[in-house]
């Protein structure tokens, strides 16, 4: 027995609050570290004008969730030293972020017809993948490149090295590789000409 329209509508919506706590969240912890002095406000600062760009240009409900929730973990693992909990907590924050914001980069860039449509049948399956890789290698490599400029430029204290630097992008490729393949199995299941977003319609106006 399929969902009901009421489900379909509610599940979205649900994913959208989610994300909009998580907003409200990383604008609190920017009055949290100002109140207590703590270093990392700036960041936070950008991390909540980041989380408002897949709200404004209305992505899906869960790739909004995703994005606030990835980028949030990044952010607050920085900012909060968390890096240092264990060996592999850094490879897993490189390796889930990057491929969070190379999936919603190609899904945007795709709407802006920047990128060929993911539902574009002409396209081969593997250049889906193929171009979320690239692009979640980009946004490693500028990772990287922040990271070496917080420490030797503005004197921060990051975790950085040859081996860590390599290994990051490594962990970033991977995982922009798994968004790939995703984006792809959702392309091949989805309708032609993709709406774009799940949002629930306006009231009054039933689903399309």
């Amino acid at each position: 027995m399929g969902n009901s329209p009421a489900v379909a509508i509610a599940r979205p919506r649900t994913l959208r609050l989610t994300a909009d706590a998580i907003r409200i969240l990383a604008l609190g912890s920017v009055a949290y570290v100002l109140i207590n002095g703590h270093d990392g406000a700036v960041i936070l600062t950008l991390l909540f004008l980041a989380l408002l760009v897949p709200r404004l240009t209305r992505l899906p409900a869960l790739v909004d969730l995703l994005l606030c929730a990835a980028l949030t973990w990044a952010a607050w693992s920085s900012v909060f030293q968390w890096y240092r909990v264990t060996d592999w907590y850094d490879t897993a924050v490189h390796s889930v972020t990057p491929g969070t914001v190379a999936a919603t980069l190609h899904l945007l860039l795709a709407r802006w017809r920047l990128l060929p449509s993911l539902s574009d049948r002409t396209l081969r399956h593997a250049s889906v993948p193929l171009i979320t890789t690239a692009l979640g290698a980009t946004v490693a490599s500028l990772w990287e490149m922040y990271e070496w400029l917080a420490t030797d430029v503005l004197d921060t204290q990051v975790r950085v090295g040859y081996e860590d630097t390599i290994a990051d992008m490594a962990a970033g490729v991977a995982g922009s590789l798994a968004a790939g393949l995703i984006l792809a199995r959702r392309a091949a299941h989805a309708s032609p000409e993709p709406s774009g977003t799940d949002d629930p319609p306006p009231a009054g106006r039933p689903p399309s």
